[in-house]
């Protein structure tokens, strides 16, 4: 009979979620009486054992700032791998995989510090984290120390790649990174038109959260405009969550009528475009100007119960990193909590794959280690034998292991066919595109690819 998930959970207990008891053994050796003999050292272990240690992973969200949107996806997904690893897959190297408890920042200001001690203490060597670019950033040189491999899901600020960060090779990111945001809309804004509804072609209006993150994607749309005749004719920021005076952010838009409008926002990006359309009808309620809008995963929410000018974001796209959602992957988050049909699943497949990616390349690498955690990441992506889950790409590594080789595997999971490149970026990868129907209801599009590598 088959086991439902529920019943998985219920029965896993503390021993899935919880800390896990870490053990370890010393090697003595006896000395003979008398003249010491020369004796042969013992053989060194085999290269291609398995490890007899329990691997323990951890995870950091927050409570506050823009990864706040989606710690509840991300917390479930997380959750849910952990479930399937152990239950259904049996864990690794013998042992269940350990998770400590979730840590969810509750204060910008919290010294991470000690979050990343904590977690060192018990034995943590790899964590799948969903921090924002400045909480990851402040953590980053104490990952480092304590030798823990960082599997990030959220994060594309290109900060946290500048030359004065020493990341020591152990940081990898699931999702596009602003260098292939801003290329993508760099590319949108050149389709601009001679109709004199439309704007200019390669003009944008960005309006965004004063964030890194925000600023960032800003500096890397101009970099890569400029050689390409794109210009960002307006900017607007705002602090997180407080938009502000929207009539003044809609005249600063007619005015530069742009190309393309860039809002990356919350949901309060619905309000605004609904203001803005409103603005640009003439008596007959015709629209005078024309503006594509481009809005960023945490404005991709469905608006039919806001109260919004009809047909306001029929000229919008939005986007969610991440190849098609399965219904699969769907029913679990749903069998967790029915709310997420409003709230959507963004970064819940990343979280999914980042779990998974921890145990299949502590397999690939033979170690729980880390450094070598962080190291085989990259390798079970873009290996030979193609699968889909963790049961099927561990037994793939482990026959071969057995027959006294080592197999290669390229693990296409939640997220879809994932690449990452030299320096541990997501390389190729694919986003979902969605767009609204009259009334604001999202509408999914099918997922298009990435590639940086061209």
């Amino acid at each position: 009979m088959a086991i439902s998930r529920r019943a998985l959970m219920s029965s896993l207990g503390a021993s899935v979620l919880g800390a896990g008891a870490l053990s370890g053994c010393g090697e003595g050796g006896l000395r003979g009486r008398g003249r010491r003999k020369k004796t042969t050292p013992p053989p060194s272990a085999d290269p291609l054992a398995e490890p007899d240690q329990a691997l323990v992973l951890g995870s950091l969200g927050s409570a506050h700032g823009r990864s706040s949107t989606f710690e509840k996806q991300i917390s479930i997904a997380v959750e849910e791998a952990m479930i399937d690893v152990n239950a259904r897959w049996e864990g690794l190297f013998g042992h269940d995989v350990t998770m400590v408890p979730r840590h969810v920042m509750a204060d910008p200001g919290e010294d991470i510090s000690q979050a990343v001690a904590a977690l060192a203490d018990q034995g943590v060597t790899a964590v799948i984290s969903s921090l924002d670019e400045d909480a990851l950033l402040a953590a980053l040189p104490h990952f480092v120390e304590a030798d823990i491999a960082v599997i990030d899901v959220f994060t594309s600020g290109m900060t946290l790649r500048g030359p004065e960060v020493d990341a020591a090779n152990m940081l990898t990111r699931l999702t596009p990174n602003n260098d292939i945001i801003a290329t993508m809309i760099v590319d949108e804004s050149k389709s601009g038109g001679n109709s004199p509804r439309v704007g200019a072609s390669g003009t944008i209006v960005y309006v965004s959260e004063e964030t890194t993150q925000g600023k960032d994607l800003k500096d890397r749309i101009v970099h890569f405009g400029n050689p390409a005749r794109v210009n960002v004719v307006a900017e607007h920021f705002y602090p997180f969550g407080e938009i502000g005076d929207i009539g003044a952010i809609v005249q600063k838009v007619v005015s530069a009528h742009p190309a393309l409008l860039v809002v990356n926002s919350g949901a309060e990006a619905g309000p605004l475009l609904s203001a803005l359309h409103e603005a640009t009808l003439d008596e007959g309620n015709r629209p005078t100007i024309e503006i594509p809008v481009r809005l960023s995963p945490a404005a991709t929410v469905d608006y039919t119960k806001d109260e919004l000018a009809p047909e306001c974001l029929t000229r919008a796209t939005g986007w969610e990193p991440g190849g098609e959602l399965t219904d699969d992957h769907i029913n679990m988050m749903l069998d967790r909590d029915r709310n997420l049909l409003e709230l959507g699943y963004a970064y819940s497949q990343q979280a999914y794959d980042a779990v998974v990616l921890a145990c299949l390349a502590a397999q690939n690498g033979l170690s729980t280690k880390g450094s070598s955690i962080a190291a085989n990441v990259q390798k079970v992506l873009t290996g030979d034998a193609e699968c889909t889950d963790y049961g099927l790409c561990r037994q793939t590594l482990r026959d071969e292991l057995a027959d006294g080789s080592r197999g290669t595997i390229a693990y296409q999971g939640r997220t879809g066919a994932l690449e990452v490149g030299g320096v541990g970026d997501a390389a190729k990868g694919s986003m979902r595109t969605y767009t609204f129907g009259p009334a604001g209801a999202l509408i999914a599009g099918s997922a298009t690819t990435f590639d940086s590598s061209q």
